[in-house]
């Protein structure tokens, strides 16, 4: 078992099975050797029903073994699904089960189920202790250095968040051989917005890890977190690149018909600079990533934006761009107006989706 460098005050922990085999343990050393004789310690395991059906088995026999009561609460893995509604759901389940501050909330699950449960685990009056135990890549990437959680609302992406307070986190790379081929991108997506911004080296480690001949995942999320780390010094805000559009992309199609990495990697391509864009979309073709937004025109993306900068929400937004000077170029943060921005994203919007469509015609009042 090795332990990542992620910049936070919790835990970090990578290697093949130490979900299965260490999860239990580590929790039986925060009590610091206290007696635990008459005392029922218990631990609610909230996952999706694909996780779950996998290797819940598995990994609750550790805790059966050592006396600990597990629970597992199954929520609706994806975007879509990330709401109050479903923290809601598994607060009433944390309190039928009675948890309290002796006992643990394990998120064990992509990056939806791990939002969900930080929002039900910060919000449940049992105050119990947190554990995440990611299984994708890009939950892997962010969750090992996240401090915060979000949830959507409707077509509306990161409507709420919150402080994480984890105590630990545990990265198990044998768990990405079960991720569903549609999520794959998702982690692909947020490590290409780092290598943008601060490191371009993980680009070729992105591509070693598509094709399964990386050889240490450890060495590779340090210097995912190294990125994020010289990101988060350098300003926090730059981590937007590409949020704007990706954002009216999945809120269009109610996060349905394009992955959170998709839309993602999608928008990322299109707030490049000209001259990169060639080079990228070699590496979105070798990492199966899309260039070109299909299933929906122009015009229905821009009057999405529109709406959304007429309704405010977009009004008090920084925008990162990419700007070129005496021949040196850098990604700057802008503060632009609505109409400015607007046509700044418009300008994006043109390099990935054509702007005449047979349907646009039907969609000018969307």
């Amino acid at each position: 078992m090795d332990r990542l460098d992620c910049n936070r005050s919790y835990d970090c922990f990578t290697g093949s099975g130490i979900a299965e085999e260490f999860v239990a343990g580590f929790i039986l050393e925060q009590y610091d050797n206290k007696d635990l004789t008459g005392q029922e310690i218990k631990v609610a395991i909230i996952s999706d029903r694909q996780v779950s059906g996998y290797y819940y088995n598995a990994f609750e026999k550790q805790f059966v073994i050592r006396d600990i009561k597990p629970c597992l609460i199954t929520v609706d893995e994806g975007e879509q699904n990330k709401n109050l509604s479903q923290v809601n759901y598994v607060i009433k389940e944390l309190a039928d089960f009675g948890l309290n501050s002796n006992d643990w909330i394990i998120a064990f699950g992509g990056g939806a189920v791990i939002d969900i449960a930080a929002f039900a685990s910060a919000l449940y009056t049992g105050k119990s202790r947190f554990i995440a135990v990611p299984t994708t890549l890009s939950s892997m990437a962010e969750t090992g250095c996240s401090d915060k959680a979000y949830l959507n609302s409707g077509s509306r992406k990161n409507t709420a968040s919150i402080d994480i307070s984890q105590t630990a986190v545990f990265i198990d790379p044998k768990y990405l051989s079960t991720v569903p081929k549609k999520y794959v991108p998702n982690g692909y997506a947020q490590i290409i917005r780092y290598a943008l911004l601060a490191d371009f080296g993980l680009l070729t480690d992105l591509i070693e890890l598509s094709g399964s001949s990386l050889s240490d995942i450890r060495v590779f999320l340090n210097r995912v977190y190294a990125a994020r780390a010289a990101i988060d010094r350098k300003n926090p805000v730059l981590l937007t690149l590409g949020s704007e559009l990706s954002e009216a992309v999945e809120g269009y199609f109610r996060f349905m018909n394009y992955s959170e990495g998709e839309a993602l990697a999608l928008s990322l391509f299109a707030t490049v600079p000209d001259k990169a864009r060639t080079a990228l979309s070699a590496i979105y073709i070798k990492l199966g990533l899309p260039t070109e937004l299909k299933g929906v025109s122009f015009n229905a993306i821009m009057n999405s934006l529109k709406d959304s900068y007429r309704k405010g929400s977009g009004t008090d937004r920084s925008l990162v761009c990419y700007e070129e000077k005496d021949g040196k170029g850098s990604w700057t943060i802008k503060n632009p107006s609505t109409d400015e921005a607007l046509t700044i994203l418009e300008d994006r919007l043109k390099k990935i989706t054509a702007v005449s469509s047979p349907i646009a015609s039907n969609e000018e009042g969307v």
